[in-house]
């Protein structure tokens, strides 16, 4: 019994010896940390040196450049009054006396003192006195319009007509288009030297002239009434009736030499069959020079056309007010 209960014994200790074994080896095999394969890593980033960014001067630096002044020669020490040797120092033989100051009084200052020197005949110096610079304004222009600028471009004297059209074909114009051209002959007679003088006609049923004694004097009354009197034209012409032409109101302006004709019209004529440009011209002659102004015509527009030939054959100008040049 003792025999087999040994045996046993051993037989369970083996058994038990070799499962353990193969259970070593196993969990050996599959264990991550024995794995042969594996490493274990620390990852660091790296950072970037840094880099200085030097700005370089906008302007180049000024320098000072350290000299010395060689002009002057060295001092040299001198201990006595013998006299100086190429080493600078010299060694008194004999000590120099003392020599007491002639003052008295130690506080008195020692050296050269304050002289006043007067001379004769001296020139007599001026204070001057200096202010502040001042710069000047300059002076405001007046804006000049086209009718001022070829007013002024006529040399002499000038005997200027404004003649406006009121007929029946201008009555259908916009109120602030025919306001427009009056404040520009209104303006123009503001800029009129004192040797000039003027008169205004208007013609619709009748002719009417503002002045019938001949032309008026520049001044600054006869300036402001006339301005007045242009503001208020309308009022002054009678709209039923046979309209008075264009033309045959420059033939009665004619008879008083104007040098200037300051003309507003649609340039319609009634009084001739047809747009006979010759015709047209022959009006022309008497008025000096025609400046001829329109508004809300196209420069193709058959009135355009024959202002345009009135203003060619005097030697004028045509200014379609709402277009700008026309030429």
């Amino acid at each position: 019994m003792k025999s087999k209960s040994s045996k046993a014994l051993l037989i369970s200790v083996l058994l038990h010896l070799g499962v353990g074994m193969l259970g070593f080896f196993y969990w050996f095999g599959t264990h991550p940390q024995r794995n042969a394969d594996a490493i274990n890593a620390l990852f660091v980033i790296e950072e970037k040196p840094k880099v200085r960014r030097v700005t370089p001067p906008k302007r180049t630096q000024v320098r000072h450049r350290k000299t010395r002044d060689v002009s002057q020669p060295r001092l040299k020490i001198l201990t006595s009054n013998q006299p100086a040797s190429t080493r600078g120092v010299v060694s008194a033989a004999e000590p120099a006396p003392f020599q007491p100051f002639d003052t008295e009084d130690v506080g008195e200052p020692v050296g050269p003192t304050a002289t006043n020197v007067e001379f004769d005949n001296a020139p007599r110096v001026q204070r001057v006195i200096e202010r502040p610079f001042k710069k000047e304004k300059k002076a405001e222009t007046r804006f000049k319009s086209r009718l001022v600028r070829f007013i002024e471009a006529q040399e002499g004297p000038q005997r200027i007509v404004y003649c406006i059209d009121l007929s029946t074909s201008m009555q259908n114009l916009p109120p602030r288009k025919l306001k427009r051209v009056i404040d520009l002959m209104r303006d123009s007679l503001t800029f009129l030297e004192p040797h000039d003088s003027f008169n205004i006609v208007a013609f619709s049923t009748e002719l009417i002239v503002y002045q019938n004694d001949g032309f008026i004097p520049v001044a600054e009354p006869t300036v402001a009434a006339s301005s007045n009197y242009l503001a208020n034209i309308q009022s002054q012409i009678h709209t039923k009736g046979t309209d008075h032409d264009m033309l045959s109101a420059l033939t009665e302006i004619a008879k008083t030499a104007p040098t200037i004709v300051v003309l507003f019209s649609d340039g319609i004529p009634t009084t001739i069959s047809g747009p006979d440009l010759t015709l047209v011209g022959e009006h022309a002659a008497g008025n000096g020079r025609i400046f001829a102004m329109g508004i809300g015509m196209a420069p193709n527009f058959p009135g355009a056309v024959m202002l345009r030939r009135l203003t060619t054959v005097s030697e004028g100008d045509l200014w379609l007010v709402d277009r700008g040049r026309s030429r």
